[in-house]
Formats: C-alpha cells, sequence, structure tokens
C-alpha cells in the first residue's frame, strides 16, 4: 500500500488536492493511504516514511522548505512534490531533491500526470508488487524486498527483508516475472536478487550475505550479468 501525505495549511486547497489524487489512485486501482497534515511541525513530528509527499511551499508555523529539508534527513527515498501559488519559489526545490512542482490552484491533468512519474520513482525503489498465496493468506510482496527465492520439498520458499514466505508455484515461472527486476537463475534450485549479490565465487554467490550454490555451467553467464547489472547501478 502505498503512503501518501499532503502538507497544506490551507484546508480548501488540500481538500482539493486530496480528493484528486484519491481518484488518481482508484483509476488505476492502487492501494493507497493518505494523510493530510495542516502545518509542517505536525508532518515532522509524525513517525510514518511516505512514498510520495506533496508540500505546499509557504506555510506560517513552519514553511515547506524547511520541513522538507528535516524530512530529507529521516527519508531520501520519498518523493517530494511542491505545491505552491508562485513558480519563483519552486526553483529551490533542487536543495532537497524535489521531484516537480505543481501550480496551484491543482487540477486533475496536472495531478494524474505528476503522479505518473512518481510511481515510476517509487516502482524504481520498490520493484513491482505482486502477491504470494501463503498458508496464512494472501501476502502481498515488492519484489525489490526479496534476497532470493528457492525451491524446497516442492514449495517456493520467498527470503525476504519481512522474513521468509514458502508457496506453491514453479521457480521458471517466478524466473520469468521477475527477470526484468535484475532477478537470476543461479541454479535448478535458486532465483537471486542480483541488488543483494555483494561477491560471485567459482561455485556460489554471497547474497545478503548468505552462500547461494551455482551451476557451474551457467558461471560465465552469472559473472558477465552481474558485472553488466553493477554497471547499469553506476
Amino acid at each position: 500500500m502505498l503512503l501518501i501525505a499532503i502538507v497544506d495549511d490551507d484546508p480548501r486547497d488540500s481538500g482539493a488536492l486530496k480528493a484528486q489524487v484519491e481518484h488518481f489512485f482508484q483509476e488505476q486501482q492502487e492501494p493507497f493511504l493518505i494523510q493530510v497534515y495542516q502545518d509542517g511541525v505536525d508532518f515532522i513530528r509524525s513517525t510514518e516514511e511516505y512514498d510520495i509527499v506533496f508540500m505546499d511551499i509557504r506555510m506560517e508555523k513552519l514553511d515547506g522548505l524547511e520541513a522538507s529539508r528535516v524530512m530529507r534527513k529521516i527519508s531520501k527515498d520519498t518523493v517530494l512534490i511542491f505545491v505552491t501559488y508562485m513558480a519563483q519559489f519552486a526553483i529551490k526545490g533542487y536543495e532537497v531533491d524535489a521531484m516537480d512542482f505543481i501550480i496551484k490552484p491543482t487540477d486533475q491533468f496536472s495531478i494524474d500526470y505528476v503522479l505518473k512519474k512518481a510511481m515510476k520513482r517509487v516502482q524504481e525503489r520498490t520493484g513491482v508488487l505482486f502477491s504470494l498465496k501463503t498458508q496464512s493468506g494472501i501476502i502481498k510482496v515488492y519484489s525489490n524486498s526479496i534476497y532470493y527465492v528457492e525451491i524446497y520439498n516442492h514449495d517456493l520458499i520467498y527470503h525476504t527483508d519481512q522474513g521468509d514466505h514458502k508457496v506453491r508455484g514453479n521457480l521458471g515461472e517466478v524466473a520469468e516475472k521477475l527477470e526484468a527486476q535484475h532477478f537470476l537463475m543461479c541454479s535448478r534450485s535458486y532465483l537471486v536478487n542480483l541488488r543483494y549479490v555483494t561477491s560471485v565465487r567459482d561455485d556460489s554467490l554471497i547474497v545478503h550475505g548468505e552462500e547461494i550454490p551455482i551451476s557451474k555451467s551457467h558461471r560465465k553467464e552469472i559473472q558477465q550479468r552481474f558485472i553488466n547489472y553493477l554497471g547499469d547501478s553506476l
């Protein structure tokens, strides 16, 4: 679920913006939660780390630029969008890595445009979202949170930053779905996320501190894929 914050001391502006953001995500059928803050002070007092923040620049208690500076000390990944009546204030957005700015009064077309950009940036960080049907229920997992997937006794075990999840499935089918997300089959039993590979050895990979065996017949291909991934990440 995407977490979105709107920080604006004008309830009419924040109400209109909230309705437009809700419309976008309902059209996209993307789960979301919006929290509205009436000033920058309340926002920086919150402990939540948001995926997307709409920040009014001019506010009485604490302006948006200062609130954004505080936010950046905690979260470097949050997509920041400034909202303002005067475009000249938005030029300072580069100081806090703002992705874009919108001129008030906001309209649906502008919101749709900037949120499409924001979603691409969020997806680069989280990867794609998909569902795992486990014995305890359906779990939503982002691909970038997966360290590796292994097959064990006809079950797939997803090793993630939120723990391990066991499901029924076919490792080859999972590999096809995740290939574009920098996943690599290193043997018939393991599918690894290259973003968590720290070294490639003759007969194994180190993935998030764990040693994973690799197929000798694919050793050169694996080494080349890892080198290519490092090059793309620079």
